[in-house]
């Protein structure tokens, strides 16, 4: 387990309405407030009027939000809604060697681009690559996460990178992360997307490997990442 403290302390407000797909609407104080949502998945378990928010202050321009939406905390969970926060969480357990079969790598790019697919990490030891992508994980009903919570052309698309990649001969894994502590196993969501399922299971009988992380968040700005949990399975 690693602990990564947020440069700021993040200002608890109630979440009240998701206006479009990256856009909400927050009580803050007396003052309702437009934040950025960095998810664009449906986030049905998360996204709860009347919920804790934790928002982030971003000053932007030309934006019509000065927050951005980081967490949420539902039913007594925390729940970090921000997919980016996902891959710095992994750059940092793979940085303290907390996955085993990754020992020894280091992070040498992000965004890399493989085909027509952008993936979200090249690790290198030695002479040696591995080419990783993580997938953000907020959907949890009866202590089980699934991915993905809509059907995902894109994530698709990244497995069959994956895949080429193995064919190929190189090494490369997908890393599944929790982005709340409520879940005890991780399953692709087949009643939501049959074929990101079915090419998950070709995937790993190819040899594309497959890690789980669990973040918690802590407020006010502390997130605990714990490797190798919830248990992955492919039923």
């Amino acid at each position: 387990m690693t602990t990564i403290k947020l440069p700021e302390k993040l200002k608890a407000g109630v979440f009240l309405r998701r206006l479009n797909r990256f856009l909400v609407e927050a009580q803050l104080g007396g003052n309702q407030v437009l934040a950025h949502l960095p998810n664009s998945g449906r986030l049905v378990t998360v996204l709860v009027p009347g919920a804790k928010a934790f928002l982030q202050q971003k000053r932007r321009v030309e934006r019509k939000s000065n927050y951005n939406l980081f967490a949420i905390k539902h039913s007594g969970v925390p729940i970090i809604v921000d997919t980016r926060f996902s891959t710095v969480a992994a750059q940092k357990t793979i940085q303290q060697d907390l996955f085993k079969a990754l020992k020894g790598y280091s992070v040498v790019r992000q965004n890399v681009k493989v085909g027509h697919s952008l993936l979200d990490l090249l690790l290198q030891r030695d002479a040696k690559q591995f080419f990783l992508e993580v997938k953000c994980v907020t959907h949890v009903v009866d202590e089980v996460a699934m991915f993905p919570d809509a059907p995902t052309l894109r994530g698709r698309k990244h497995i069959r990178t994956l895949m080429g990649l193995v064919e190929q001969g190189s090494d490369a894994g997908i890393l599944f992360s929790v982005q709340r502590p409520d879940a005890k196993r991780i399953r692709p969501y087949r009643e939501i997307d049959p074929l990101f399922t079915q090419l998950l299971k070709e995937a790993t009988r190819m040899g594309v490997k497959v890690f789980t992380q669990t973040l918690i968040f802590k407020p006010p700005n502390s997130v605990e990442v714990k490797t190798n949990l919830p248990l992955f399975s492919l039923g």
